[in-house]
């Protein structure tokens, strides 16, 4: 169900606390509401209902924010595949595995491995986004190429020099990220049952065996 955009006027100050800040805290009620709703019981069952009470607040704070489901989820999706490459960027810039790219490749996957052992999580990002309409698949899409990009930029860093194209080098992203998220989707749909070292330690090899394919006389940071 949607209906129109209510527009945010300016308003007082209420308990200390501004208009804006009163629109941010409800929008940010939502966000946590929608991944609880789209991360257990699914987005395609989900209604508005529903997430006002899970929200705990009314439907007109509920199209204060977002114009229907679909746009909460868009949101929701965004926050978290924001938060998860934040967390995996830190990962890689830690100082002490900058001069080991194995060191590195696996803290970045412990991180992100560690955000996808919450399944709502997982959920929202890996499975709920799926074919919902053709402006979530050009969100998820968009997302995704990112993700590659981050990753092929890493790459760079310990092979500056390689003979791919920049057409290869996308796609070799793509294999990669798309290697990890179906790990990713396996293990959630298979209710955890490998250790998050488990799946840490097969995929680190993937990205070994690249990394040694890309650069057969070793590996060192540029």
């Amino acid at each position: 169900m949607t209906r129109p955009h209510v527009p945010v006027v300016p308003g007082r100050a209420y308990a200390g606390e501004s208009l804006a800040e009163r629109v941010a805290r409800r929008r940010l009620q939502f966000l946590d509401a929608g991944l609880e709703v789209f991360g257990t019981t699914g987005y395609r069952t989900a209604t508005v209902r529903q997430l006002c009470r899970q929200a705990e607040l009314t439907d007109r704070y509920f199209y204060e924010s977002f114009e229907g489901t679909e746009d909460l989820l868009m949101a929701v999706y965004a926050q978290q595949f924001e938060e998860l490459q934040r967390t995996v960027i830190a990962a890689l810039q830690q100082e002490d595995v900058q001069s080991d790219p194995m060191a590195a490749v696996r803290a970045g996957l412990h991180a992100l491995f560690t955000m996808a052992s919450d399944p709502r999580v997982a959920r929202v990002c890996w499975l709920e986004v799926l074919g919902v309409s053709p402006r979530v698949d050009a969100m998820y899409t968009r997302t995704f190429d990112g993700f590659a990009d981050l990753v092929i930029g890493f790459a760079r860093r310990y092979v500056p020099q390689w003979e791919l194209s920049d057409e290869e080098a996308r796609m070799l992203g793509l294999a990669l990220v798309g290697g990890v998220s179906q790990t990713v989707t396996h293990w959630l749909l298979g209710q955890y049952r490998e250790s998050r070292e488990t799946l840490v330690n097969v995929t680190a090899r993937v990205f070994e065996g690249v990394l040694l394919t890309l650069r057969p006389s070793g590996l060192t940071p540029r």
